[in-house]
């Protein structure tokens, strides 16, 4: 497997990790329309090379911002006078700011790695391994949701199922819910069986072992290296007098 496409996993966490918590810290409208920028720059440069790429990124994005739309009505407004509460509106921009900068730099920086790898890299940066296994079942468990979501939505499809308002569609929606839940625990119980005829448990988890911190390349250290002087960079934009 190349480093180069494919740096190790714990490092791209970590930097994931480096990277919201430092927009969760800091208060500074300029240091978060600095990493959001660098990010937005990263996705353009990525997605040049990956057209796939920037239409994930962009539904993603788009559910996020509907959210904060919700966001936005509840904290800017003051409805009781309907007018502009500043202090609401800024809390409302710094955490806008902050949601697109970590699902950008999720997006990115976890690009193309699985659940599995996922806990294995949180395992390797120091959680347990009870709840790493723990982790790796609940982003299956996800995927299974949104797979059997899919297969009973085409079954709809095929049926000539056109959902409009009214009782009936309501009807129907409510016994797709339940044939979805019912189809998930199935297949969730048939491959939790399966996991326990390879040996693992809620204790113990078979997962290879990590290459040693010693071992890896010098490309997949320039990564974390990257985000590290990039982060300090924009976090030291208030103090060269850059204020928003």
């Amino acid at each position: 497997m190349s480093h180069v496409h494919h740096p190790d996993s714990r490092l791209r966490l970590a930097a994931t990790l480096l990277v919201s918590v430092a927009a969760a810290l800091t208060q500074a409208l300029s240091s978060l329309c600095a990493m959001l920028f660098v990010a937005l720059l990263a996705m353009a440069i990525i997605a040049a090379a990956d057209k796939a790429l920037i239409e994930n990124i962009g539904r993603r994005l788009l559910r996020v911002n509907a959210f904060l739309v919700i966001v936005w009505i509840t904290s800017s407004i003051n409805w009781r006078y309907m007018a502009i509460d500043e202090a609401g509106a800024l809390l409302a921009t710094q955490m806008s700011l902050r949601v697109n900068i970590v699902t950008l730099a999720a997006s990115l920086l976890l690009m193309r790695m699985s659940g599995v790898d996922l806990s294995r890299a949180a395992v390797g940066l120091g959680l347990p391994s009870a709840l790493g296994a723990l982790l790796a079942q609940v982003v299956r468990q996800i995927s299974l949701l949104s797979e059997t979501k899919m297969r009973l939505e085409r079954a709809m499809k095929a049926r000539a199922y056109s959902p409009v308002f009214g009782l009936r569609s309501l009807q129907v929606s409510s016994q797709a819910v339940a044939w979805l839940i019912i189809h998930a625990l199935a297949r969730s119980e048939r491959i939790s069986f399966g996991l326990r005829s390879r040996g693992m448990n809620s204790t113990r988890w078979s997962a290879r072992e990590s290459t040693p911190w010693r071992a890896l390349p010098k490309t997949d250290w320039s990564i974390l290296g990257a985000v590290i002087v990039i982060v300090g960079f924009c976090l030291f934009l208030p103090t060269l007098g850059i204020q928003s």
